[in-house]
């Protein structure tokens, strides 16, 4: 029995820890936390595709609705109403999204406790810390706390991407693929990821095969194709190019414009301001840095690995894609918007839990446990501030 609970006690003390931090945010905020969203553009989507319409069919003014030959398309990739239409038959519009959030990513933590557990055989008090820390330090609990249509999104591609992480790390080719494939139809710059776990099967002995995962990838590929071709008429437009507020600018959704301010913003911003003579929560993003420590920490191991001799190459080539995949979020014009932080970074994450893959296994040192801890207590406070 001590030995059962010495390794279930860690994990389970770990998860009480997110209901905390959960309970007390919607306590404060006086918010229900599974309720269903306003911002519910995948409930509508499915409530179309069960009549057989890949449109709305009428404009929703507040929601983020593509603009098409005069008709109205939700403007982000589909797989997260794949989850909304069998909900829909059970609710109706009245869909539980702020549920669905809290699922993906209490998911994402499972996730990665297992790896660190079992294919990195950590004890699970560092297990669950690891796993902790890299999912809840982060933007994670400010987009969780509702499950509009963006945050569904995002948290989704997380557990999405980290399932693919876990399971090609324990030589599972074909379903690495899968839900890599599928973490791409809800962000789709989740296709840089790609290498990374490519990367991981040719680090491995004795390696299954690798083509029925790529068959299906493609297949799921050309699932997305022919969908933005029915809408759009082009098979790489999932909608968002048509927004009102990119086709109304000569620049468009992406451009180089938009690095410099973002850079400015989301690289050295601070998250506070004066207006007025008082101190301002600044409601459009600031520093990744201090939101996702995650991502300079992964810079830090980058370097201590090199000091310490124990660098390896992959670690190198994990940092320059999440380099590369940071600077084609800072080509976005808003970049989240209205936000905690800068939730589109939490997309790097995952090549911080790859850096660690391909480094010596190891427990979370002390000053890693005491950055980590301020930041979940940091975005907790932050996403209540946000909010109220």
């Amino acid at each position: 029995m001590k030995g059962l609970a010495r390794r279930v006690l860690p994990p389970i003390l770990a998860f009480c820890v997110l209901v905390c931090v959960y309970a007390a945010v919607h306590l404060a905020l006086g918010t229900q936390p599974f309720a269903h969203s306003n911002y519910d553009s995948y409930t509508l989507q499915a409530l179309a595709w069960r009549e057989g319409r890949v449109s709305l069919g009428q404009d929703y003014p507040h929601l983020e609705l593509a603009v098409y030959e005069g008709d109205w398309y939700v403007s982000f990739p589909p797989v997260p109403t794949l989850v909304q239409l069998p909900l829909t038959f059970l609710f109706g519009r009245e869909t539980p999204d702020g549920l669905l959030v809290k699922l993906y990513v209490s998911a994402a933590f499972f996730v990665l406790y297992d790896y660190f557990r079992r294919t990195r055989r950590l004890r699970p008090w560092a297990a669950s810390l690891w796993a902790l820390f890299l999912v809840f330090a982060s933007d994670m609990v400010s987009v969780s706390l509702d499950g509009g249509v963006w945050y569904q999104a995002q948290t989704l591609n997380f557990l999405l991407l980290v399932s693919a992480f876990a399971a090609m790390a324990r030589k599972r080719p074909t379903l690495a693929c899968l839900f890599y494939a599928l973490a791409v139809g809800c962000r789709p710059f989740t296709v840089l990821f790609g290498p990374v776990l490519l990367m991981m099967y040719l680090k491995q002995k004795k390696r299954p095969r690798l083509w029925p995962g790529l068959a299906a990838g493609l297949c799921v590929a050309a699932c997305y194709a022919a969908y933005n071709y029915a809408r759009f008429g082009n098979v790489f437009e999932f909608g968002h190019n048509y927004l009102p507020e990119f086709t109304r600018v000569e620049t468009g959704q992406f451009s180089l414009a938009y690095v410099a301010g973002n850079v400015k913003t989301f690289l050295f911003g601070l998250p506070f301001s004066v207006q007025n003579g008082a101190w301002t929560l600044n409601r459009f993003g600031f520093s990744m840095f201090l939101c996702n420590p995650a991502t300079w920490m992964a810079a830090v191991w980058l370097v201590e690995a090199a000091v310490r001799r124990r660098f390896r190459p992959q670690m190198l080539l994990v940092w320059l894609l999440m380099l590369l995949h940071l600077f084609c979020l800072l080509l976005h014009k808003s970049f989240g918007g209205f936000q905690f932080g800068a939730r589109y970074t939490l997309e790097l994450i995952p090549y911080a839990v790859a850096m660690l893959h391909f480094s010596p296994r190891r427990a979370p040192r002390a000053w890693e446990v005491a950055v980590f801890a301020l930041a979940l207590i940091f975005n907790a406070v932050g996403a209540y501030l946000l909010n109220c």
